[in-house]
């Protein structure tokens, strides 16, 4: 009996000193783990040293803090990969409004597509040698085969290596904005004083070419004047010689006797005269006239007739395209010369012959030889006299 009570004793110590001892060194547990090897807390495996697995006994998942605010809901990868985005539409804001004419819209444009496209392709190219140092199932065509396949390793990693991302979305964002945004793509100022304009025809350009010719020429004229002169019928003596002949005749005429008068026939109606189509002719920008706030009043015109250079009238300020007028308005001032390449009475302020253009009018006056209502069609090809 005694020896009973000392067994039953000595079991009760065993016992509370096992209660008292916890079962994993690894997670303090005082559950007991039976005729496993692991601890069924937190998996560890004290022969080799660590946790190879976790088993919920209980069925009950541990609890996650959970986020209070947006600005823990968000993480901080998303935060940057939105500040970036928003970044980028606020750069193709204010190019848009920053570009003054079309030139610079589309240089802006076209810079804005550039950068944005190397930034997404340099993200797409790493994200796909991550894909490829991971997996055998991916070749160079999945580059463009399987764009979005190749990203599944990126993402699966995140936040590590989400710069990644955070480039290819910044520079597909650039891009989209450089033609939705920024806009103002128009492909002839692409090719903007890169020569792609069409060229005055061979008439006004040899006309040009004789009148540079016949001023600067040994064998002509002596100075630019004189080649004017010449050019347009004569010496101011030879013009005077004509009209004293002129009036004479005239005073000569008027002394003979008056005709008598024959009956008048009936006035015949009136018929309006129809207009006649359009013709395009190659001109030559001689001049303009501007008013006092510089704003282009007119722009004298000169063109080929008879396969030589005469004025050939003016347009309007205000019938000139609003882009060509304030490109002018910057320009002209630039080409300033005192005499003018033609002969004419008009006032102006003259410039050097190197702007062409194209204008449409019904033809040629008889008398004064210059075109009726002239209207600007297009710009053409600059020519240089150097």
């Amino acid at each position: 009996m005694p020896d009973t009570k000392q067994d039953t004793d000595h079991l009760l110590q065993q016992l509370q000193y096992s209660q008292a001892k916890p079962t994993c060194a690894e997670c303090g547990t005082h559950e007991p783990w039976g005729l496993s090897s692991w601890c069924p807390e937190c998996g560890f495996y004290p022969k080799l040293g660590k946790c190879v697995g976790h088993s919920d006994q209980n069925g009950q998942s541990l609890e996650q803090p959970q986020p209070q605010t947006i600005w823990e809901l968000i993480p901080a990868w998303g935060w940057v990969l939105g500040v970036g985005t928003l970044a980028s539409i606020g750069v193709s804001v204010w190019g848009r409004f920053y570009s003054e004419d079309p030139g610079q819209l589309c240089l802006w444009t076209i810079t804005q597509a550039t950068v944005g496209l190397m930034m997404f392709l340099v993200g797409h190219f790493i994200a796909y040698l991550n894909a490829v140092s991971r997996s055998a199932d991916f070749s160079i065509l999945s580059i463009i085969v399987t764009p979005f396949k190749i990203w599944r390793p990126a993402i699966r990693r995140f936040p590590e290596g989400a710069w990644k991302l955070d480039l290819a979305v910044w520079g597909l964002t650039l891009v989209v904005c450089a033609f939705a945004i920024v806009g103002g793509f128009e492909f002839n100022s692409l090719f903007k004083d890169w020569g792609v304009k069409k060229t005055a025809n061979v008439n006004l350009l040899a006309s040009v070419v004789d009148q540079a010719k016949s001023a600067d020429g040994e064998g002509g004229a002596d100075n630019m004047e004189d080649a004017l002169n010449d050019f347009a019928g004569g010496t101011e003596e030879e013009g005077s010689a004509s009209s004293a002949k002129a009036k004479a005749a005239a005073a000569a005429q008027a002394a003979l006797p008056a005709p008598e008068e024959e009956p008048k026939p009936e006035p015949e109606p009136v018929v309006e005269p129809e207009t006649a189509p359009l013709q395009e002719f190659d001109c030559l920008l001689v001049g303009y006239s501007a008013l006092p706030n510089g704003t282009i009043d007119a722009v004298l015109l000169a063109s080929s007739y008879n396969k030589h250079l005469v004025y050939a009238g003016y347009i309007r300020g205000s019938e000139l395209p609003d882009d060509i007028r304030q490109e002018w308005q910057k320009r002209l001032p630039k080409l300033k010369q005192k005499e003018p390449f033609v002969k004419t009475s008009q006032v102006a302020t003259w410039i050097k012959p190197k702007i062409t253009l194209k204008v449409s009018s019904e033809g040629w006056t008889d008398t004064t030889h210059r075109l009726i209502k002239p209207q600007f069609v297009s710009v053409l090809q600059e020519i240089s006299l150097d």
